[in-house]
């Protein structure tokens, strides 16, 4: 596993760095701002980039974005102190791999990175559980899926796969305007307001395709 670790405070990110070296990971290079991070994943074309949120300037979803566009091949994986739920649903609905907390053991998150390089999406449940759980007790919506166009359901199963509106139209061979009004026409379809609903509520309402977040039952508290 090739990484690229970026965080405001060089001890931090030296720190972390040398912990995942000794388990294996190879540390192709260490940032402490936003132009750094962009500069070296261009440089190393790692597997991962991990990324503090709290970083200055364009802060973890500026990075977040700028990879999406620049090294869409590339996970990018937020480290966070708190739980927020405004962060988490941003980092969600901009393609992040993974969002955990920055005072797990470094076991949990080496098996994060793991994860998240083996295709998985990770998200630390105590960050999810306040964003999923309502969600879990929304109505069945299994009859909307027969009130999407073939397109609209593609989209839909695109954005459970976790990818942003540029990528859905790389992969759908579509404008990214006629993606973001595929988009925008799906959520209106299901009453939501975001990605993040979008996905939630039709994993957990039995739509059609994968778990849009990847993680295990395990590890969302809530009703299944």
């Amino acid at each position: 596993m090739r990484l690229v670790i970026c965080d405001r405070h060089r001890l931090v990110a030296d720190s972390l760095a040398a912990v995942l070296v000794q388990r294996g990971v190879e540390a192709a290079a260490v940032a402490t701002s936003a132009e750094e991070a962009l500069a070296a994943v261009a440089a190393n074309q790692p597997d991962l980039c991990l990324v503090a949120a709290s970083l200055p300037a364009r802060g973890g979803l500026g990075v977040l974005r700028a990879m999406g566009e620049r090294h869409p091949q590339v996970k990018v994986v937020l480290l966070v102190g708190t739980s927020d739920a405004v962060l988490e649903s941003a980092a969600i609905e901009g393609g992040a791999a993974g969002l955990i907390l920055k005072d797990q053991h470094v076991e949990d998150i080496l098996h994060a990175l793991a994860r998240v390089k083996s295709g998985e999406r990770v998200f630390d449940s105590r960050l999810l559980g306040a964003v999923v759980r309502p969600l879990c007790r929304a109505r069945d919506r299994n009859r909307l899926w027969d009130a999407l166009t073939m397109r609209e359901q593609e989209v839909l199963m695109r954005m459970m796969e976790g990818e942003c509106t540029r990528q859905i139209a790389r992969s759908l061979a579509i404008s990214v305007n006629t993606a973001r009004t595929h988009v925008e026409n799906v959520l209106a379809k299901m009453g939501v307001h975001s990605r993040l609903e979008a996905t939630v509520v039709a994993a957990r309402s039995g739509l059609p395709g994968p778990y849009a977040l990847g993680v295990s039952a395990g590890q969302v508290a809530g009703p299944g």
